[in-house]
């Protein structure tokens, strides 16, 4: 699948984002991932599940019945699922098939979100969580506003590749962002990898929406400069750093990060996952409203954009024929990466299969 040469479609041992902590309750949601129904819901004393969607009865979306204390019941045919997954009740009869288990997946509370791990249970590891307390997560002085989910209708790596080259903000988000000069910004990595890039824009006028709005009192110039970093195959985080001018950005007035969760949801659609965090005006909803609403505008300038490259994307994307320059350095070596993870787990599967 372009922009990669392996067969296999997915990454699926990494966590992703399946829903905003607040959407999971005591009524069933159900979410496509990696084209898997998966329904999620919270017990009684409140941990999370998540278990393969369809009752295995018929099929029937699980997400659409109701739980009985902690076990989530089809309102097709009344059977019953624990949250171990095994059958707890089938209608007419007394017992339930000892060997059954419905798939159920690892999942995380984090930073705002449920995270799942499409992969191999056995190989589900904390410790491979993006590190969201290097972005501001849950950390003092911080506060986060969880924005939205957009259902983007195109492949999960062309919403990587749009993150990674941040020079489409002067053009595709002129107006939406007011970052001008941003598109022609030379970029700069920040390490060999190049997960990292970001562009400077200097001595930027405080009347810059994004700085009225973050420092609503200043009248002096800022130096402004526009990031992000992939940190795991699901998740990026952009932001912006605010400097005082003609201090080599020693001296730091604030950041504002725009985490992006990308959770692939079928081979050519993808869920994202928006949500703002800032050390900057902690308290105003002002700025809240002006973020998510700035934000939004950009989602679906973007979700335009993407959705007219996924529709030629089959028939005349290809590596070999792509015109690129200096701004797609990060998103390339990004793309090795992804391939890298690609073909290890395309290599595990076919010696499992052995």
């Amino acid at each position: 699948m372009y922009p990669f040469t392996a067969n296999q479609i997915y990454i699926r041992n990494a966590w992703y984002i399946a829903a905003f902590s607040g959407e999971v309750s005591r009524q069933p949601l159900q979410r496509t991932i990696m084209d898997e129904p998966i329904v999620l819901y919270r017990t009684e004393a409140g941990a999370p599940q998540a278990m393969w969607g369809l009752c295995a009865h018929r099929n029937f979306p699980l997400a659409e019945g109701k739980l009985i204390g902690d076990e989530i019941q089809c309102p097709y045919h009344g059977y019953r699922y624990a949250v171990d997954g095994s059958c707890a009740h089938v209608p007419g009869q007394s017992t339930c098939p000892k060997s059954f288990r419905q798939r159920l997946y690892p999942c995380i509370e984090r930073g705002g979100f449920l995270w799942l791990w499409m992969g191999e249970a056995s190989k589900a590891d904390a410790a491979l969580m993006p590190p969201l307390e290097q972005v501001g997560a849950d950390q003092p002085n911080w506060t986060m506003v969880p924005n939205e989910m957009t259902a983007i209708p195109a492949r999960w790596p062309l919403m990587i590749d749009n993150l990674m080259d941040l020079s489409h903000i002067g053009f595709l988000h002129l107006r939406s962002i007011d970052a001008p000069g941003s598109g022609e910004a030379p970029p700069e990595f920040l390490d060999d990898s190049a997960f990292k890039v970001t562009r400077l824009l200097p001595d930027r006028d405080s009347g810059m929406l994004y700085v009225r709005y973050a420092f609503p009192d200043r009248q002096e110039p800022v130096d402004v400069e526009i990031g992000v970093e992939f940190l795991t195959p699901g998740f990026l985080a952009a932001y912006m750093r605010f400097y005082e001018p003609g201090t080599q950005r020693q001296q730091l007035l604030g950041t504002s990060y725009h985490y992006q969760g990308v959770t692939p949801e079928s081979r050519t659609s993808t869920l994202g996952f928006s949500a703002l965090v800032r050390d900057i005006q902690l308290d105003s909803h002002v700025f809240d409203e002006w973020l998510k609403s700035s934000v939004r505008k950009t989602r679906e300038e973007d979700k335009m954009a993407l959705a007219h490259l996924e529709s030629y994307a089959e028939q005349y994307a290809d590596v070999r024929r792509e015109l690129s320059g200096v701004n797609d350095i990060a998103a390339i070596r990004v793309r090795r990466h992804l391939s890298q993870l690609l073909e290890a787990e395309e290599r595990s599967a076919e010696s499992t299969d052995q």
